[in-house]
């Protein structure tokens, strides 16, 4: 447009001037002539500097909007449109400026990561729009936290970043992550309702932890990670304990997801007896792997590895195909009505088609899907998805079982078994361990199977290990017991072996009192 202007002004102002001097010679000779050549050059010229002066205009404004739509582009690239923070492109250039400056000045710099705990659940029940508002007055809280000439940035989602160059000492990040964790946790009102959130805050300290900008956001979200690992709700600093954590963690990741084909993975099935009679009447089917370098791998250590990364689908199709030929190999009579129990992973009812595929699998051959049971968890029924909710319709329909695991730890609200139609509830092993007559966990398990039995709902106490226990939940009525006091997890051709053995000694049994009676 500049270079536009330079060419047309002149050329206007020399348009002007050939006007004024084509007037032609002989019309000068007479007084008339005169006249009208002085007016006429006179309305020329006033043409041409109205022309130029509309034409200035109109380059001024031209130029003001280019200059707008630059600001605005910029902004756009460098700024959040929700929050007006700093957006990750910028925070990094801030952030190495802030870097090169402190490392002249041989002084610190720390940087907090800072994630919303729960706010997906406000975005799916309230909706984008309150989502949204939360989010603004989030930003507006983390921002009052930080001090003056603090970057406060937002990096996409529910994060956030604060960069503090040069605190005056470490207790400085201690102070404002804990006063980010305590105003992030009070109440969000929007629309009239109550909402809320809390802070998991990974803290990087440069120099001591690094002195790139890249590993420091790297090694903030390991401690962020750890926050959340530890009970969320809570700031943590990063630790090189931590670094070999989270390597040891994405090695492990990345060989599990080879341990399916490399033929790593079993099965063992667990005795579940009915406490009155200790007859075996269900077996849970449990996952094993056996790491060719490492050995075997706790399943408590692998599965949130499975269900984090996604692997769990390809490891539920398995565990199915497993326990499908487990069952096509043996006449089913053999198994004496003994019930199967699987673990299903939230993540398989967010991805509910091989649960599909193996009912139907279930419903075209010759086992009974009434000889299954799905072994949930509590938080699955909490907010369950309309897809969770439509799944579990499908389970229930087709026959199968369904039991809540690990009752206790959770939310434990008895509403939904009803709703969900649960048959079956176990109680955690950590109210067994120090299960004793009348103490808080004795309270606890007999409130439980009181108000399940008032439910029709079935108890399963779990990490039954000796008769103390054994005896105590006879008492406060408990249906059945799974541990060691009676069957540890042992291979299926054992199981088989356990259920011919109870079988064999009932026959026997029935055929004795049968002899007495005669």
């Amino acid at each position: 447009m500049t270079r536009l202007a330079s060419k047309l002004i002149p050329a206007l102002a020399a348009l002007a001037h050939q006007t004024a001097s084509a007037v032609p010679a002989e019309l000068a000779s007479t007084k008339s002539s005169a006249s009208f050549n002085h007016t006429g050059i006179t309305a020329i010229s006033i043409v041409c500097v109205l022309l130029l002066y509309q034409f200035w205009r109109f380059y001024q404004r031209a130029q003001r909007r280019e200059a707008d739509i630059r600001l605005q582009l910029w902004r756009q690239a460098n700024y959040d449109y929700l929050t007006q923070l700093p957006n990750r492109y910028l925070l990094q250039k801030c952030l190495e400026e802030a870097i090169a400056d402190c490392q002249q000045s041989q002084q610190p710099l720390g940087l907090l990561l800072i994630d919303l705990d729960g706010f997906k659940d406000v975005n799916d029940i309230a909706g984008h729009a309150v989502g949204d508002r939360l989010l603004q007055n989030a930003a507006l809280r983390i921002q009052s936290c930080a001090r003056s000439g603090n970057t406060t940035a937002k990096l996409g989602g529910d994060e956030f970043v604060v960069v503090i160059p040069k605190p005056r000492d470490i207790q400085v990040l201690h102070e404002i992550g804990a006063k980010i964790v305590d105003t992030i946790r009070s109440p969000f009102y929007i629309e009239d309702n109550q909402y809320f959130v809390t802070a998991s805050i990974g803290i990087a300290v440069f120099p001591d932890h690094s002195r790139s900008g890249e590993e420091l956001m790297m090694f903030a979200d390991q401690a962020l990670y750890a926050a959340k690992r530890a009970g969320k709700n809570q700031y943590q600093f990063f630790t090189q304990t931590m670094q070999r954590e989270i390597r040891d963690r994405i090695s492990l990741t990345n060989d599990l997801r080879s341990a399916v084909a490399n033929g790593e993975l079993h099965l063992v099935y667990q005795p579940i007896y009915q406490l009155h009679d200790l007859r075996l009447i269900k077996a849970e089917a449990l996952i094993r792997w056996q790491h060719p370098t490492r050995g075997a791998i706790p399943p408590d250590v692998f599965i949130p590895l499975a269900e984090e990364s996604g692997v769990i689908i390809e490891i539920g199709k398995w565990i199915f195909d497993e326990v499908l030929r487990d069952l096509s190999a043996i006449d089913l009579l053999r198994l004496q009505g003994t019930q199967i129990s699987l673990n299903i992973s939230p993540v398989q009812f967010a991805h509910p088609q091989h649960l599909m595929a193996f009912i139907k699998r279930l419903q075209r051959s010759n086992i009974p899907c009434e000889r299954f049971c799905f072994e949930i968890t509590e938080g699955l029924l909490l907010e369950p998805s309309r897809v969770t909710q439509d799944t579990l319709k499908n389970v229930k329909q087709a026959g199968i079982k369904l039991s809540i695991d690990d009752f206790g730890t959770g939310y434990s609200a008895l509403g939904y078994l009803k709703k969900y139609q649960i048959d079956y509830v176990k109680i955690d092993k950590s109210f067994i361990k120090n299960l004793e007559v009348d103490n808080y966990d004795f309270i606890l398990c007999r409130s439980i199977i009181q108000m399940a039995h008032e439910l029709n709902i079935k108890l399963i106490a779990e990490g039954v290990e000796n008769a103390r226990q054994e005896s105590i939940l006879k008492v406060i009525n408990c249906d059945f017991i799974q541990g060691f006091l009676h069957g540890r997890p042992t291979m299926f051709s054992s199981l088989l072996e356990q259920v011919y053995q109870q079988a064999a000694h009932q026959n026997g049994h029935n055929q004795l009192s049968n002899q007495t009676k005669h």
